[in-house]
């Protein structure tokens, strides 16, 4: 169906076999195109980057979301603590083992993003915001 090429839906899948199968085949391409360009340091350290800077950025989704509601109603404070702290953990580690630049730095953007939500979690809580209110499409509205 059309909708299966519509980037809107991707992540609506019908069936759970279907979510298996995209996993199973992006692991397999993926996997047989590493093995073909292992012995290309360039290829490695592009791969090892966007890794590390994937995990980087899995909290800006979060940020965004939040910033949009103007809201952190449902997140666990806690959670966000621990996640902070064990980012921060893991940065001090990179940082004092001299690990690959990158990861200091991918390690770094982790925690300011963390430290971002977190000031979102005080903020919101603190000093409510009102939702942003949605003005309706002049289309969308009813000819009297």
């Amino acid at each position: 169906s059309v909708a299966d090429f519509d980037l809107s839906y991707f992540w609506h899948w019908s069936k759970f076999t279907d979510y298996v199968q995209c996993v199973l085949t992006f692991t397999g391409v993926t996997g047989y195109i590493t093995y073909l360009w292992l012995d290309s340091s360039l290829f490695v350290e592009t791969l090892g980057f966007l890794a590390v800077f994937t995990e980087a950025m899995l909290g800006v989704p979060q940020l965004y979301r939040n910033y949009q509601n103007r809201s952190t109603e449902g997140m666990s404070i806690k959670m966000v603590l621990m996640w902070t702290s064990g980012d921060t953990f893991k940065t001090v580690y990179f940082i004092v083992n001299q690990a690959p630049f990158q990861f200091s730095i991918c390690g770094l953007l982790q925690v300011f993003v963390d430290i971002a939500i977190l000031l979102q979690v005080y903020l919101y809580s603190h000093y409510p915001q009102k939702p942003v209110s949605h003005t309706a499409h002049p289309a969308s509205t009813k000819a009297l």
